[in-house]
């Protein structure tokens, strides 16, 4: 018997064991055939067990807390001469129903009459499903797409307060069904072609950060549209957006610094004395620093654009509530002004085409024009579409 048993696998030892049985089971036989409880319980003083019984106690309370349904129930023993107490889990309130996909028309009966008048809404809803015999529910398919669709895009809405609750609802309706099968639409993923090509710089930088070697490249930077030569200390490489960075402590500018890899031409690794390490690695972890920032926050400090947007209400609500930029005004509408640190113009200017001009640049003017013409880049390639 192993001798440290985790609380994780206690609780499941107990959901198991329970889930398990058709009647009650006394805490006895908990206490005996259970192992985290048994080790103790039955080789144990009399200190020990009523300890174990205060863990079970815990145990318990704890998975209830969690929505396990755990009950306590009495029933008779001795040909209904005596009463017992003991727990159980009903399989039908621990799983869920089975989902299944409805291939014809929909063949369930209308809701069983209740004693007040249900609500038109809920009543339109329930109609949707065909509650089985067996307990499992039949769902048209294009109700499965819909439900599918809405509890991920409610998921992924940011700051929304039932954002965990709607995830934790998407993996139920899901885990019985065929994704083909509750998609709206196919989902397709491509690399940019940017991306695709810095397979090769890739290689050699994995191999520089591996041994430690210093690297030398050619930087084609964005804001100041010029290429300069850098000899970096590789720290670190991050898939962020779609693309490939590379972090580390650049010896050219002495400071730690961001690239985007496939802006890099001519990598070379360090060769003198190739299996001696060129630099030790920093004692906290730097890439964490970087995982949460936006695209437009990824790039070089000496790239940085201030830039001022105001936000129209109801939306620099959302905004201030998920952090984006710092507040600098407020007028009396309801709308803010925020100002950001841009290092990647063009994906902060795409993230400001997604508000759907519910935020606008008010400065700098350069960032003005560019967000003019992506606008109309955009505007004409699907005006072109149509025209196809």
């Amino acid at each position: 018997m192993p001798e440290n048993i985790s609380k994780v696998q206690r609780w499941l030892d107990l959901i198991a064991y329970l889930v398990g049985r058709h009647f009650p089971v006394p805490v006895e036989e908990l206490m005996e055939r259970l192992p985290a409880y048994a080790r103790d319980f039955r080789g144990g003083d009399e200190t020990a067990r009523a300890s174990v019984r205060r863990k079970f106690e815990r145990d318990k309370d704890e998975l209830r807390e969690l929505g396990i349904p755990l009950e306590t129930v009495t029933y008779s023993i001795n040909y209904g001469k005596e009463e017992a107490k003991g727990y159980r889990i009903s399989k039908s309130d621990f799983y869920l129903p089975y989902l299944q996909l409805l291939r014809g028309e929909l063949l369930g009966a209308a809701p069983p009459a209740a004693a007040a008048e249900p609500d038109p809404l809920l009543t339109e809803h329930l109609d949707l499903f065909n509650l089985k015999p067996d307990g499992s529910i039949e769902v048209p398919r294009d109700v499965a797409a819909d439900i599918s669709w809405g509890l991920k895009e409610v998921a992924d809405l940011p700051a929304f307060p039932l954002a965990r609750a709607a995830r934790s609802a998407f993996r139920k309706f899901t885990f019985d069904l065929d994704p083909a099968d509750v998609s709206k639409e196919k989902v397709i993923f491509t690399i940019p072609p940017e991306t695709a090509r810095t397979s090769e710089h890739l290689d050699v930088l994995s191999d520089a950060l591996l041994r430690r070697k210093r690297v030398a490249f050619s930087y084609h930077g964005i804001h100041r549209n010029e290429e300069t030569e850098r000899e970096v200390r590789p720290y670190g490489l991050l898939f962020k957006h779609s693309h490939w960075y590379l972090v580390g402590w650049d010896e050219t500018r002495d400071a730690e610094r961001i690239f985007r890899v496939d802006r890099m031409e001519k990598v070379q690794v360090n060769t003198a004395l190739p299996a001696t390490p060129d630099y030790e690695m920093p004692a906290e972890p730097v890439l964490a620093s970087y995982r949460d920032r936006e695209a437009w926050e990824l790039g070089e400090a000496e790239d940085t654009v201030q830039a001022l947007v105001r936000f129209r209400f109801p939306v620099s609500l959302w905004a201030e509530r998920n952090d984006y930029g710092d507040k600098v005004g407020e007028a009396d509408d309801g709308g803010t002004l925020r100002r950001f640190e841009v290092r990647q113009p063009d994906a902060f200017i795409r993230w400001i085409l997604s508000q759907e001009g519910e935020a606008v640049i008010e400065s700098p003017p350069a960032l003005q024009k560019a967000l003019r013409t992506m606008a109309k880049q955009v505007m004409d390639l699907y005006r072109g579409d149509a025209n196809a």
